[in-house]
């Protein structure tokens, strides 16, 4: 089974086709294995989870239900074995990923291998690699089930993960000198996301570098508003001192942008 969480919930067999759960409830359940695998949930939360501070007084029961349902769905007839994917382990059960695909464990290895990468000195390799992991997203994580606060935490980590990594295969891309190639993509970016000061820091840099200087002062006071707006914040002093930079044509673009490695995703 291939299963996807950087997007809608899905779950692709191995002749391609689609079996996710379409019932609410089993594709709670199926998330909160996704967001945890390897690691013991225990029956408590996993009814708080899906039934929230009212579960029914069969709660317990229609959770082995729902077990047996996801169980039946990975082709699993059911199986309380030790061959099935969901285990019964106390006080609750345990979903094991192996022999199984995941989007997210994919998309770790191509943004761990990135990093090496970059490490290594191929700046452009790992751009290229940090792109096609980009790619994996399908839209926002756990699109359609963001509805229970464990797996809402789970979707800000995943949204969080999506920019940081975003953001760093921009500035992978602007360290090579591709700065008027972004500057559309980097408009678009800081329209999604108009308090990001990374996103502006980068849409400055590469307007300054694309002969824009006047677009880049523009783009700073965008952001400046934005947050005064949305939290009566003023820019950071970094965002200020590219400011000044670009007014007094001082800018320097591997100064003002220095290079922090990649991280291992924990």
């Amino acid at each position: 089974m291939e299963f996807g969480i950087l997007g809608p919930l899905s779950l692709v067999d191995s002749d391609g086709r689609s079996c996710a759960p379409g019932a609410l409830k089993l594709k709670i359940l199926l998330a909160n294995f996704l967001v945890r695998p390897n690691r013991t949930m225990s029956t408590h939360q996993l009814i708080e989870e899906i039934w929230g501070g009212f579960p029914p007084r069969t709660a317990t029961t229609a959770l082995q239900v729902y077990i047996s349902n996801i169980r039946k769905i990975l082709g699993e007839g059911g199986s309380r074995t030790e061959q099935s994917s969901i285990l019964t382990r106390p006080p609750g059960y345990v979903f094991e990923l192996a022999g199984h695909g995941s989007d997210l464990h994919r998309f770790e290895q191509e943004r761990d291998e990135a990093g090496r990468l970059e490490a290594a000195g191929d700046t452009e390799g790992a751009a290229r690699l940090l792109r096609t992991a980009l790619r994996r997203w399908r839209g926002r994580a756990l699109a359609d089930v963001r509805c229970t606060p464990r797996l809402t935490a789970a979707a800000r980590r995943l949204d969080e993960l999506y920019i940081a990594s975003y953001e760093k295969s921009i500035e992978l891309e602007l360290t090579m000198g591709r700065d008027a190639e972004l500057v559309g993509e980097l408009y678009a970016l800081a329209g999604e996301y108009p308090s990001r000061e990374r996103v502006h820091e980068f849409l400055m840099v590469a307007l300054y570098n694309a002969g824009r200087p006047g677009e880049a002062l523009q783009a700073y006071m965008s952001i400046r508003n934005a947050l005064s707006e949305q939290s009566g914040l003023a820019p950071s002093h970094r965002l200020r001192g590219l400011q000044q930079a670009i007014l007094s044509r001082s800018i320097d673009v591997l100064s003002i942008r220095p290079q922090s490695p990649m991280r291992s995703i924990a």
